[in-house]
Parts: structure tokens; sequence; C-alpha cells
């Protein structure tokens, strides 16, 4: 039996509706568990099976496909994020609190590869709003690369650039690495982050520390002459 509020029969007194959070909620996991075990192929009927909701249900709150996969790309964004800036809230050097993000993004990616491919493949649309998973996450790393770049006195014009280029990089490299895993996962962490370093360091990456986010260090006053 389905939890479909719409299905009693005539003539039973109605219950309290669904919250329609918790109902938003439940097909998102269930579309994560259909996702996880049968592959970036799934349908609206899968997901309702799973939810234990009929598919008018289903079509309430997510009126197609597409809509629900960027529900999940919203839900998933906004878990990275915070957890991303917890981790540029310390007061690390720079290059560590990198390779803290890199080994992060890595993380999702590693952990549910069927998922990043579904959301990876809303790429394919030539609707930037259709690809709300990396255009939000790069969206949160032009910020990220615009504080860098204010805090070491350089352009931050080229902040949209050097993020979309970093969240891309990230992404589809642990994507790569699943798929042939040359290295050990540590090996694989040091050498991406490696690599997108030289970037920040040269604008003086090595002179800058967290955090990274939200309220800015004081820059030290020079001493008043004697």
């Amino acid at each position: 039996m389905t939890r479909d509020t719409e299905t009693r029969r005539p003539g039973r007194p109605p219950g309290p509706p669904r919250d329609p959070g918790l109902r938003r909620a439940e097909i998102l996991d269930a579309a994560e568990r259909v996702i996880a075990t049968s592959g970036p192929r799934m349908s609206i009927a899968q997901v309702a099976a799973e939810a234990g909701y009929a598919r008018t249900a289903v079509y309430a709150v997510f009126p197609d496909l597409p809509t629900l996969i960027d529900a999940l790309a919203q839900r998933h964004m906004n878990a990275i994020i915070a957890a991303a800036d917890e981790l540029l809230a310390e007061p690390l050097p720079a290059r560590l609190l990198l390779r803290s993000v890199v080994s992060l993004m890595c993380d999702f990616v590693d952990g549910n590869p069927n998922l990043h491919h579904v959301l990876m493949q809303r790429l394919e649309s030539d609707d930037a709003e259709h690809r709300p998973f990396f255009t939000h996450v790069s969206d949160w790393a032009t910020s990220v690369f615009d504080t860098i770049l204010r805090r070491l006195d350089a352009d931050p014009a080229s902040a949209r650039i050097w993020a979309t280029a970093t969240v891309g990089a990230i992404l589809m490299s642990a994507e790569a690495w699943i798929q042939q895993p040359t290295r050990s996962r540590t090996e694989f962490v040091d050498q991406l982050a490696a690599f997108l370093w030289p970037t920040v360091e040269s604008i003086g990456g090595n002179r800058l520390t967290g955090p990274l986010i939200g309220a800015q260090p004081p820059v030290p006053q020079r001493a008043a002459p004697g």
C-alpha cells in the first residue's frame, strides 16, 4: 500500500495532511537509493515505488525528472558548501585549506559515483539553469577566490575563471580516478592539490592563512615611528 493520501476509500475520514517538507525529503531519499543501486538511469515510477508513494504524489512535488535531479543537486551542493565553509574557517595555511577542500569534494564523488554521474549529466544542457550543481558550487568557489585575491591585493576579476576551472578539475578528475584508480586516494588528492596550488601561489598564496570565509583577520598595523 502506498502512502498517497489521494487513494483513501470513499467515506473514510480524512487524516492530517502529510507534511510537504517530509514528503519532499522522503522522495529525494528514495531517488538517491534508486540511483545508488540501479545506476544513473531511473524513472519517476521507480522513485515512487521506492518511496512508497503513488506516482501522482511524486509528480505533485516534482513535475518531471529534471526537476527532481535539480533538487538532488541543490541538496548535495548545500551539504558540500556547508562542510567546505567549516574547513575554510580553520586558521591554517592556504595550501592546506585547498587540499582539505579537494579531499572533501573527492569524498563526495568517491562515495556517490552514480549520483555524481547523474548530476554532471545535466551539464549537457546549454541552459546554465540546468546545471545547478556545477554552477552553484562554482558560485561559492568564486566568492572564496574573490576573498583570496583581495586579501593578496590581486585583481578579483579572475575569481570566476579560477573558480570554474578549479571546481571542474576536481569533479572531473575525481570521476576519472574512480574509473581508473592507478594510485592511492591519498596520492591522488595530493597530486591534484599540487596541480591546483601554483595559481594561488603565483599571487603570494604562501603568505595567506585562514580563515578564508566570514570576517577577515585584521591587517597588522605598522608600529608608529618612535
